[in-house]
């Protein structure tokens, strides 16, 4: 971290916790002047690490910064209103046209009654948690010695916290798609790009084969590229079939592992098709969908009925921008008073997280399976 970065940060602290907006910190002499206030003001030390704990959740700090893959999926307060907020009504269906049909003596009924059907498929995932981290009244002591010290203090305990919470809100994440996914499956809604493919050209390439066979990686380029053009249309292939839908080219997302990602980079179509997506922030990787030793499988409990769903093959998904996401419901941190006996502090985080999956928004899991697997 820049020494200008820490002054700045630790300004902004003081400016906090103490209101001395004239007490600005420019040099080494200065951060260890600070630090004798701190540390001999009774009860200031606690109230200024927990606002520095605030200000580090704010700040981009260069220490090894761990950043989610599925940053995407995280939806801010408003987008979250729409979606709980979001009431589907069915489109009307077509009825006959009495102008056409009139009889003499009678009168036709313009007050016949034609309610709207509404309908929300909808499952959402509290998630509470909390980290906390020990501070020695040492520790404290030596981060006010000069710029460095400072920069590893700031970096090797609140650097490695807002890691954990970015690697909880990432674990949450792959929860909130797997569930989606582990959906399709139960419906016997995926796409089997392998059976597929062997059906159209009598092949007989298996799940060992299929990825290393260029013809078919151009198959699969051709495939997913159609798919995103019917999703574009009003329909109720891609969902829960409860209610008709369409997604917009704008509006869709695609999400691919990175080692099918790595063989399509082979097939000269790819390429072009990738840059569709990534004009419009919408193309995504992941290493794996819930372990690294297992890359294409997952194996969860399903938020509709809390059955199990073991699913193997698993090679992108696309799937319209509201079929499910992820909110920070409640963030806040807290540090206690000083420990006397122990010589310490303690700052705690709390954290609150929801996901939701919409069944009836378009969503579709490209697979490979070998046939006998799916019979």
């Amino acid at each position: 971290m820049a020494v200008k970065q820490i002054y700045n940060i630790v300004n902004s602290v003081n400016k906090q916790t103490m209101g001395l907006t004239d007490l600005t910190v420019v040099d080494e002499q200065g951060l260890i002047s600070l630090g004798q206030t701190v540390l001999t003001t009774n009860g200031l030390a606690d109230t200024w690490l927990n606002s520095l704990a605030q200000r580090i959740g704010r700040t981009i700090i260069s220490f090894r910064e761990y950043k989610s893959k599925y940053s995407d999926m995280v939806l801010d307060s408003m987008q979250w209103g729409n979606i709980v907020q979001k009431i589907k009504v069915s489109m009307p269906e077509a009825t006959e046209d009495e102008s056409y049909s009139l009889v003499n003596g009678q009168s036709v009924d313009m007050y016949k009654v034609s309610n709207p059907k509404v309908k929300q498929t909808f499952f959402t995932s509290e998630t509470p948690y909390q980290f906390y981290v020990t501070v020695k009244r040492n520790q404290l002591e030596e981060a006010f010695t000069s710029e460095g010290a400072m920069n590893g203090f700031i970096g090797a305990i609140y650097g490695e916290v807002q890691n954990a919470i970015e690697l909880s809100l990432e674990s949450l994440a792959r929860n909130c798609i797997n569930n989606f996914i582990g959906e399709k499956f139960k419906s016997q809604k995926t796409i089997n790009l392998l059976a597929m493919y062997n059906t159209e050209t009598n092949k007989k390439l298996t799940v060992a084969t299929c990825l290393h066979d260029k013809e078919f990686l151009a198959y699969c380029v051709s495939r997913i590229n159609l798919y995103s053009k019917y999703m574009e249309n009003m329909s109720t292939e891609y969902n829960d079939g409860t209610q008709t839908r369409h997604t917009p080219k704008s509006l869709q997302h695609l999400r691919v592992l990175e080692d099918f990602e790595s063989r399509l980079e082979t097939v000269v179509q790819y390429q072009a098709f990738r840059d569709n997506y990534v004009k419009l922030n919408n193309y995504h990787t992941t290493s794996f969908w819930q372990s690294i030793k297992k890359p294409d499988e997952i194996n969860v409990n399903l938020a509709s009925d809390g059955k199990p769903a073991h699913c193997t093959g698993i090679l992108a998904v696309l799937y319209d921008r509201d079929a499910l996401g992820l909110y920070k419901k409640d963030s806040w941190n807290s540090t206690t008073p000083f420990n006397s006996a122990g010589g310490y502090y303690n700052t705690y985080y709390h954290h609150k997280e929801l996901y939701f999956n919409d069944l009836s928004e378009n969503f579709v899991v490209f697979v490979i399976a070998d046939v006998s697997a799916t019979e």
